[in-house]
């Protein structure tokens, strides 16, 4: 018998008497949706919501609670920290099958998989075959496969092509356009043994809407339905959430809406407004940064950040100005040497220091700072590459077709037979010279290393989901954490999720970051500022200023990658594909509330 008391005494205890996370943690309303920035204690407090609902009878035996998340590895990291976490609040350390009997914490596909899984058939025959073992491809990939893209019309593939245009404009097909999308695929595609990305959803929700005895199912199974990173959102995961939800359903939604960074491929903006309003849920915004609480300058930055981002860079009412560490280069050659000394500096300092250069794009601006550390035999890693690049695409197919090939029946999963898998790939890639498969092999080698032995306690079944996952989803560059490197140079995308103890970004500059399709409507885009910084202008554009704020949240996200400092940099010369052009500050580092400085504290 679990001691409630006892219980909400060890949260209480834990959460350091922090109002705003216990009011969700012991909330008596089912649906509660969390404003959690970076830092703030959002697993913590999602964790502790689970101990409580669990002691406090609102999810009965034998229930269970579904925790879905945005990527594969957003899923692990949760399912890592119930592991840990849950069995310690309920008193029940003794129980290591505590997690697996109470809860289910995937992604979104990897939820779909398991519902085809069991009922696919009930759509074609064609799903009686175990779903993990097609191909999975991107719409846009099937005109690469000649043996499908020959068998497939112009119109069949326009027909195709809309769904995706729809998702990624954040539109929710209508069923009857689901259910044109998924014949198609039945016919042309799982034959011959690939499925879409999107079809593993789509499929799921087709089922759902033709068979309401396996929806009422999920509905009686899954009583707490839990979301992480829900900014994420896009539509088609958004129609299945509103399938998952019975009038019973308890809810626990947590997310950012100012690390919504994936708006270009789907993601629903104010998707936390429109969840709130149409589930009634009440809404809590956590107040405590405790990954900078100790730190004042970086404190100051993300408060004034995201106030800025909250009311549209108007209110000129900051007083408690973030300094923000900067260099300022006359050309592109001069800021990259500026930024390699600070990070030897900080290497003598602590040889075992980890550092990351967060770019916004790989472009000729980042190939400099790649050279100044190459000059200086500086060891890094490369990251520098995106999901729709051809290597990191390929790679993936690859590795899922070897994996599938060496594992899609027995599904017996050793650190012996992971070893002898990645063997397999690095053979197909012993020939290439590029950097791109060179750092896709050391994130392969540092994966499988982890899934062996940090997460030998996973069963074969979800370690085979696991990596099914990982490839299927191109989130290799997700394992750069645990890549042996102090420097690591990545996309600010491929960083999200990721921490460092210190963060450079370069090219913070005007046309750049925000990008110029940004600046093109603002009244300053020709404009020579005389301090070397852009400003806002005045009156902007309701478009413009959407924009703006999108540009925002992505140099947010940037900024709180770092758990010590972050540094920003920029250069009198920036580069493009007409050659040297003249550059400023970005705006984003002129807006209320921040003041640039260099290292030695003089502003600049």
């Amino acid at each position: 018998m679990l001691d409630i008391e006892l219980i909400k005494e060890t949260i209480s205890k834990q959460h350091e008497g922090d109002e705003r996370q216990l009011s969700v943690i012991f909330s008596e309303q089912s649906r509660v949706i969390v404003e959690a920035p970076a830092g703030y204690g959002k697993t913590t407090t999602m964790i502790s919501r689970i101990a409580y609902l669990f002691a406090s009878g609102k999810i009965p035996n034998p229930k269970r609670i579904l925790g879905l998340t945005f990527s594969v590895n957003a899923a692990l990291k949760v399912k890592r920290e119930i592991s840990e976490k849950l069995p310690i609040l309920m008193n029940a350390k003794n129980n290591p099958t505590l997690v697996s009997e109470k809860a289910t914490v995937t992604n979104y596909h990897g939820f779909c998989k398991s519902v085809l899984k069991k009922y696919g058939y009930l759509l074609t025959d064609t799903l009686r075959k175990d779903i993990n073992v097609f191909k999975a491809i991107g719409d846009n990939e099937i005109s690469r496969y000649s043996e499908i893209s020959s068998q497939i019309s112009a119109a069949e593939q326009r027909e195709i092509n809309k769904i995706e245009e729809q998702i990624k404009a954040g539109v929710s097909p209508k069923i009857d356009d689901i259910c044109s999308y998924n014949d198609l695929i039945a016919k042309h595609l799982l034959p011959m043994g690939y499925i879409t990305h999107n079809a593993v959803i789509l499929f799921t929700l087709e089922l759902y809407d033709k068979c309401p005895e396996v929806r009422y199912f999920y509905h009686n199974y899954y009583p707490l339905i839990i979301v992480d990173e829900f900014q994420d959102t896009n539509s088609i995961a958004w129609e299945l959430l509103k399938y998952l939800i019975s009038e019973k359903t308890q809810l626990l939604f947590l997310g950012d809406p100012l690390q919504r960074i994936y708006g270009f491929i789907g993601a629903l903006p104010n998707i936390m407004d429109i969840a709130t309003e149409e589930y009634q849920m009440a809404h809590v915004t956590l107040n405590q940064n405790y990954r900078f609480r100790n730190n004042k300058e970086m404190l100051k930055l993300d408060a004034n950040i995201r106030f800025n981002a909250q009311n549209e860079f108007k209110s000129k009412i900051l007083t408690d100005i973030a300094e923000l560490s900067a260099f300022w280069g006359k050309t592109q050659e001069d800021e990259a040497k500026q930024v390699v000394d600070k990070m030897q500096g900080l290497l003598s300092d602590n040889v075992n220091t980890k550092i990351a250069i967060l770019c916004r794009g790989r472009n000729q601006n980042s190939a400099v700072i790649e050279n100044e550390l190459a000059s200086r035999d500086i060891k890094y890693f490369y990251g520098m590459f995106t999901d729709e690049d051809r290597d990191y695409v390929s790679f993936h197919i690859k590795c899922q077709e070897i994996f599938i090939s060496k594992y899609g029946k027995s599904k017996s999963i050793t650190k012996k037979s992971l070893i002898s898998f990645t063997e397999s790939v690095k053979k197909v890639y012993e020939s290439y010279q590029n950097k791109t498969i060179s750092s896709l092999i050391a994130l392969l080698e540092a994966l499988v290393e982890k899934v062996a032995v940090d997460y030998a306690g996973l069963s074969q079944e979800e370690k085979y989901t696991l990596l099914m996952d990982i490839f299927e989803n191109r989130q290799l560059k997700q394992a750069m954490e645990y890549v042996d490197a102090n420097v690591i140079i990545t996309t600010i995308h491929g960083a999200k999720g990721l921490e460092w103890e210190y963060v450079f970004l370069p090219d913070i500059e005007r046309w750049i970051f925000p990008s110029f399709y940004t600046c093109k409507d603002c009244s300053n885009k020709f404009s020579n500022p005389q301090d070397y910084r852009c400003a806002l202008p005045d009156i902007i554009s309701a478009d413009t200023m959407n924009a703006l704020l999108d540009e925002l949240s992505v140099f947010y996200v940037g900024v709180t990658r770092a758990r010590k400092q972050v540094y920003v940099s920029a250069s009198g010369i920036r580069y493009n594909n007409d050659g040297a052009k003249s550059s400023v500050f970005s705006c984003l580092v002129n807006i209320n509330g921040i003041k640039l400085v260099d290292a030695n504290k003089t502003d600049l």
